[in-house]
């Protein structure tokens, strides 16, 4: 196949482009598209410490490596912008996690921002979590499974955050995966979620199997919430103590969790 990778290499960028536009959602053109950005990352290299560019492409949609920086560090300053909102700081949490961290994208820049925190992430992908093993030192990574439980004992985090998660699952697993937050997180810790909300003029939820075929499981595929919904159903969990619209890289709705005081839940995972 390595014939088939030169070729498209050599096609310009308008005709690349033009294709993927027909076929993005075939197989063979995303590996073409793959193998073609892992050979410019090489002709560059200084982006040897970057993930490949499959893995890249499985948290943004995209496989350029620019992106992937500029899309990471303006998720972190998100994040940090919507907390500080709250009167919350990232350098005052001490444990924190990164729920469906992928290949690392905004974890990575987290250690400026929160330099005296244990950070950790977890995902159901198994290359990306092998990568972050091999490739980020700071932090700790975890294998999850589809559904709870996480290999975390109850009351460990005062920090979670999960980008782009709950935007691709049915309501069974949002649930599921809700409570499970709840039980690992602190009590009054603080949680930060984003949701979609562009689809949801006349539901309050809707779930649609339309993300690119053999990317991700049948699953996991787009789901848009209202914020009436959010805050119906996602305080049956957590205090829902905001909602800031388009706050996270000027496309998901953010919003701001809280375990309550009151609650702890006894045990490990």
């Amino acid at each position: 196949m390595n014939w088939l990778v030169k070729l498209w290499h050599c096609l310009p960028q308008q005709a690349r482009s033009a294709i993927l536009k027909v076929q993005g959602n075939k197989r063979v053109y995303r590996w073409l598209m793959f193998r073609h950005a892992d050979m410019n990352d090489r002709a560059n290299g200084n982006r040897s410490h970057l993930p490949p560019a499959e893995l890249r492409y499985r948290v943004g949609g995209s496989a350029d490596a620019e992106a992937f920086i500029k899309d990471g560090k303006r998720c972190a300053i998100d994040i940090q912008s919507a907390l500080l909102q709250f009167q919350f700081e990232l350098r005052s949490f001490t444990r924190i996690l990164d729920f469906g961290c992928g290949c690392g994208r905004t974890l990575i820049h987290l250690k400026s921002l929160a330099p005296n925190a244990q950070i950790e992430g977890t995902d159901i992908d198994a290359r990306a979590i092998e990568w972050c093993k091999k490739n980020i030192d700071f932090a700790k990574f975890s294998l999850s499974k589809e559904l709870p439980p996480l290999n975390y004992d109850s009351n460990t985090f005062d920090f979670i955050y999960a980008i782009s998660v709950f935007t691709h699952l049915d309501e069974t697993y949002l649930f599921r995966w809700l409570e499970e937050l709840r039980r690992i997180a602190k009590p009054v810790a603080i949680l930060l979620v984003t949701v979609d909300s562009s689809l949801t003029r006349e539901k309050a939820f809707v779930f649609q199997n339309t993300y690119e075929e053999g990317l991700f499981p049948d699953w996991y595929q787009n789901a848009y919430h209202s914020k009436e919904y959010v805050f119906s159903n996602f305080s049956n969990y957590f205090d829902v103590l905001g909602y800031l619209p388009r706050s996270l890289n000027d496309h998901q709705d953010v919003v701001i969790l809280q375990k309550k005081i009151s609650e702890s839940s006894p045990g490990g995972a």
